[in-house]
């Protein structure tokens, strides 16, 4: 299929552009406590640890986390809420280590023993950087599934305060009257770009790509109308919209998921694509626990059980709740199917887009 849309590139934004690209770039690690003392002092003192004798996980060493991600970020806060129900409901050890560069914390995990004390919670990051040629790190072959977690929740399609639709199928109306005339904000390749990838196959619309790496680059940009389109998280689009700055036009989720799934009510902008009427703009990222490939298969299963656990907890699941995401948790295989179906969408994307290097 022919990519549907052209590149742009303008100095300001590419000039913040490069400065993020480069404090990306650094492999620098830096390791963490798993919880705050006093909090795990309190979390102990509220509750019983649990069994530990078949839940996989290894009880007498220390477990690392990789955070494929600075400090801070929706992953960085979803690993650190497993990891400190880890601790307090098994009794186990674990400490978080964030690498600035995903790809290296992705090959330390691939690289690592498949023993049980190094994994991670990987997105669709994993997947976009191998299958575009930019890691060598293959998600399938590299790496074991040990369960699909929560879903990554909404992303919300934001436009400039004064553009001239209020919902999405307006905007598709005025992009098929001015091909080629939109600016649409993302990375040079993320999940946004391959959003957005789905967007114009699913729509036969035309947009420019204009690189703009990270969500306060794009808040900035739809607020002065430099950019026609942007993602923003649900809260971002919020508080903006409430100011003024921009407009929200919908949203984007998995298959099926509805916007009464967010923790907060919101109104009816907000309502995804689906529900807004065009069927087949989905699209699934899910959070994946991964170790090294080669791990012991009952090992494995028990470590999947074990994580319903984790996930069902009332801190946990709120936490994961409160960073926007939808709290889950699947069996082997329906993580192997999830997994599997999201991985096809990307490579069918990226050879939408001219960016499939490899499978």
């Amino acid at each position: 299929m022919k990519k549907k849309w052209s590149h742009i590139l303008m100095a300001g934004v590419m000039a913040v552009a490069m400065v993020a690209t480069t404090a990306c770039s650094k492999a620098d690690k830096t390791d963490a406590p798993a919880a705050d003392s006093a909090a795990a002092s309190t979390a102990a003192e509220g509750s019983a640890v649990a069994d530990a004798g078949d839940i996989g996980f290894p009880k007498n060493e220390t477990i690392t986390l990789v955070v494929p991600g600075k400090a801070g970020g929706g992953s960085d806060l979803g690993i650190r809420y497993y990891s400190e129900g880890l601790n307090r409901l098994y009794g186990l050890k674990t400490t978080v280590t964030n690498y600035d560069s995903n790809t290296v914390g992705h090959q330390t995990v691939a690289s690592a023993k498949p023993d049980g004390t190094t994994l991670t919670v990987a997105t669709s990051a994993l997947n976009i950087q191998y299958i575009t040629g930019n890691s060598e790190a293959n998600p399938i072959k590299d790496f074991t599934l040990i369960a699909c977690l929560q879903d990554n929740g909404f992303s919300t399609l934001a436009v400039p305060a004064d553009a001239p639709y209020d919902d999405f199928a307006g905007f598709v109306e005025y992009a098929k009257a001015h091909p080629g005339e939109l600016n649409a904000g993302m990375p040079a390749a993320g999940a946004n770009t391959f959003l957005f990838g789905m967007l114009t196959e699913k729509t036969g619309i035309e947009l420019n790509s204009v690189e703009c790496a990270s969500e306060s680059d794009r808040l900035t940009n739809l607020a002065g109308g430099f950019i026609d389109i942007g993602v923003v998280n649900v809260g971002n689009a919020a508080e903006y919209e409430k100011a003024g700055k921009l407009k929200v036009i919908g949203t984007v989720s998995s298959d099926g998921v509805t916007i009464s799934e967010y923790p907060e009510e919101l109104p009816d902008n907000y309502k995804t694509l689906q529900e807004q009427g065009f069927e087949d703009c989905t699209l699934s990222v899910y959070h994946y626990l991964l170790g090294p490939a080669g791990m012991d298969e009952t090992m494995v299963k028990n470590m999947n059980e074990a994580m319903k656990a984790v996930v069902e907890d009332q801190t946990v699941n709120e936490g994961i709740a409160g960073i926007g995401n939808i709290p889950g948790w699947h069996d082997l295989e329906e993580s192997k199917k999830i997994r599997d179906d999201e991985y096809a969408q990307f490579v069918e994307i990226a050879k939408d887009l001219d960016m499939f290097v490899q499978e």
